[in-house]
């Protein structure tokens, strides 16, 4: 019987990392559907879903250029992975990211306060 490849391509905001050292190292990442809703006494990432890198260069390269709130566009395969015990739960990892790309989100120009200069107020830019 011949063997499929399952797998998937998605694009979401960073919600949470999770690096687990045991039973074997790897890092869970928490990918929100919609971009963070700060709102008081809400938690900001109410729809997300956890994704794990078991690759070690992988998993350097995404602590190193990706933190939460960034954009990703990502691949990877369904594996069911083992029940992980995390503080009183378990969680369950069925995704496994295989490569990611950070997305890279357009520069957005923030009002500057009226007391700066106006040479300053046209370098003030938010990214």
């Amino acid at each position: 019987m011949p063997h499929y490849y399952q797998s998937f391509k998605f694009f979401g905001e960073v919600a949470d990392l999770l690096l687990l050292e045991r039973p074997e190292r790897r890092l869970l990442v928490d990918i929100s559907l919609e971009p963070a809703n700060p709102a008081p006494g809400r938690n900001p990432y109410p729809h997300r879903t956890t994704y794990t890198l078991t690759d070690p260069a992988l998993m350097e390269r995404f602590l190193t250029e990706i933190a939460v709130g960034d954009a990703i566009s990502a691949e990877g395969s369904f594996v069911q992975g083992d029940y992980m015990p995390h503080r009183t739960t378990c969680i369950d990892t069925t995704f496994q990211m295989l490569d990611f790309t950070r997305i890279a989100r357009p520069e957005e120009l923030v009002p500057a306060p009226a007391s700066l200069p106006v040479e300053a107020q046209r370098r003030v830019r938010l990214h």
